[in-house]
């Protein structure tokens, strides 16, 4: 935790311009849609992917690139199968129902499992190649430094990957709510407005 600190970590900051830069970026691309149909959950996690990516990598892509747009896919997979309902049938179910399952399951999670681990572990290998000591681009570059010589390449590649997956999915998912339910409640909507308005 500590190595994420320096980018706004535990303090309310968060990486404040790195956010807003990506809202606008994202608002922007909304406000191009007008009188368009738009499904905005894969906006959003293209967003928020581009928020956790900076942080984590000094990566980001235009929302409309299909690097960002497979991997998003990809992401959404692993967390489909991780902790969607075929993965509970395989705990709960009668052991020759979740065999079932798991012919199934078990061969696609690891195809794409190693698919976003090969991503990780490519950039890790880059900010090895590249690593400037006096000038720390992200959390990969703190975490080598802090580690030195007990770094662990394997536990690196493995925080990485999960730390990466699980934001840009739950945040992905909560901001999807928020919107539907201000929708819903404009009147939560309006005092909403009205406090950003005063900031």
């Amino acid at each position: 935790m500590s190595c994420l600190r320096p980018f706004g970590f535990g303090s309310n900051k968060l990486g404040e311009e790195n956010v807003l830069t990506h809202i606008n970026y994202l608002s922007d691309n909304i406000l191009n849609l007008t009188g368009q149909h738009v499904d905005l959950r894969d906006l959003l996690l293209q967003t928020n992917a581009n928020i956790v990516l900076k942080i984590f990598f000094n990566k980001t892509f235009d929302l409309d690139d299909q690097f960002l747009k497979d991997y998003i896919q990809k992401w959404k997979e692993w967390f489909t199968v991780e902790g969607g309902f075929q993965a509970l049938v395989m705990i709960h179910a009668p052991v020759w129902l979740s065999k079932l399952f798991a012919r199934k399951i078990i061969p696609r999670t690891v195809e794409t499992t190693e698919v976003l681990r090969d991503f990780v572990r490519q950039e890790v290998d880059e900010h090895l190649r590249t690593l400037d000591k006096e000038n720390l681009r992200d959390f990969i570059d703190m975490y080598i430094v802090s580690k030195g010589e007990e770094l662990d390449l394997g536990r690196l590649i493995n925080n990485a990957f999960f730390l990466c997956i699980d934001p840009i999915m739950t945040v992905g998912c909560v901001l999807q709510w928020v919107i539907l339910y201000l929708i819903l409640y404009q009147d939560v909507q309006k005092k909403m407005q009205d406090e950003m308005d005063k900031v």
